[in-house]
């Protein structure tokens, strides 16, 4: 290895470092700030994030999931669930909030639904709505349209008990974006460069820049530096910011290719074959992909992810907590809309019984 090479890579790892101090501090300020709610055994909460509600122009990645979306509200609202928008939810980097009521005044109208009652909807905010720490400013837009008294809120803390009042543990939820510089500590001139140059090519392009969810787990260093600090504390934490859901110990692999391809009478046998060649070329480049893209791995479940509400192929991603149990969850862009558990939920007491037992000796 060069000398260049060498303080390249030390100027990397030094960079990564300062980058995890900061985040790490943050979430400790998140933590020590969080307003803390009680749920019990029967409470049940869904989690969504990242929506980026826009003005349905090239620039909207949530135009291709608002079908999911208002479908997945529907349902949840119906059964008496609680809604828990956590941050992101309108693009207020690349719009003014006018722009996008006037876009969404259905998807607004259904989770103001879940505020009927003043108990059943929490909102956080996240970097691109950071406008919503103002609650002077949330209450002079959001009133009118059904959110009075909704005070958006930088961090919550969950305090779960079990069916005989015995305290089970803390849940932390924030956005995510907590620590970084783009997003936390220089927001407004991110804004400014997202609104000037980032906006119009997503426009010209007309295309999304979220890639469709295809695994759930932890990738990337901002998600590892989350879910550091949570194994350093021996917490729970709930984040989006990142768009990539993350659920613990749940691996996605390639799905094998049929032996052989039905076929009718009315079928040629070289198309069937080829049909079959071609499954089997997809198949091994799968494999490839998933080889390539190793994910970080979590020794306890102690970082969740809920991905997000804007996806490119219009399929969205949350987290529900419900029944005792931490779930995963994925409602497709179908007509036929139909929400699927990813992977296999987590009890919530062995969840809490695996992040706070002591780390072995070495």
């Amino acid at each position: 290895m060069g000398l260049v090479s060498q303080v390249r890579d030390r100027l990397k790892a030094r960079k990564r470092r300062r980058v995890r101090e900061d985040i790490f501090d943050a979430l400790d300020v998140a933590r020590r700030d969080a307003v803390t709610r009680p749920i019990s055994p029967d409470d049940r909460l869904v989690i969504f994030s990242d929506h980026h509600k826009g003005a349905r122009d090239g620039a909207d990645d949530f135009q291709r999931c608002e079908r999911a979306y208002n479908a997945a509200l529907t349902y949840y609202n119906h059964l008496g669930w609680h809604l828990i928008e956590l941050g992101d939810v309108e693009e207020l980097w690349e719009n003014t909030f006018s722009e996008v009521a006037s876009c969404y005044p259905e998807t607004l109208r259904l989770a103001a639904d879940f505020h009927a009652d003043g108990r059943r909807y929490t909102r956080l905010y996240g970097n691109h709505d950071l406008a919503w720490k103002d609650a002077d400013l949330f209450a002079d837009n959001m009133t009118k349209r059904g959110y009075g008294g909704v005070e958006p809120l930088g961090s919550l803390v969950l305090t779960l008990t079990d069916r005989d009042g015995g305290a089970l543990g803390e849940l932390l939820l924030v956005h995510g974006h907590q620590g970084t510089a783009d997003s936390d500590r220089h927001a407004g001139t991110s804004k400014f460069f997202v609104h000037r140059g980032w906006r119009p090519l997503q426009r010209l392009l007309n295309r999304p820049w979220n890639t469709p969810s295809v695994d759930w787990e932890l990738r990337g260093e901002h998600a590892s530096a989350m879910a550091a600090w949570a194994e350093n504390r021996q917490r729970v934490l709930i984040a989006g910011h990142t768009h990539l859901p993350v659920f613990f110990n749940q691996h996605k692999t390639p799905d094998p290719p049929p032996e052989t391809m039905a076929a009718d009478e009315h079928t040629d046998p070289k198309v069937a074959e080829a049909l079959r060649l071609a499954r089997a070329a997809w198949a091994d480049a799968e494999a490839v992909r998933l080889a390539s893209q190793r994910p970080l791995t979590l020794t306890t479940p102690c970082y969740f992810n809920t991905g997000c509400c804007s996806f490119g192929d219009g399929d969205i991603t949350g987290i529900e907590i419900a029944d005792g149990e931490i779930r995963l969850v994925r409602w497709p862009a179908d007509p036929e809309t139909d929400r699927r558990v990813l992977g296999t939920p987590l009890q919530l007491d062995e969840v809490f019984a695996r992040v706070t037992q002591p780390a072995p000796t070495q």
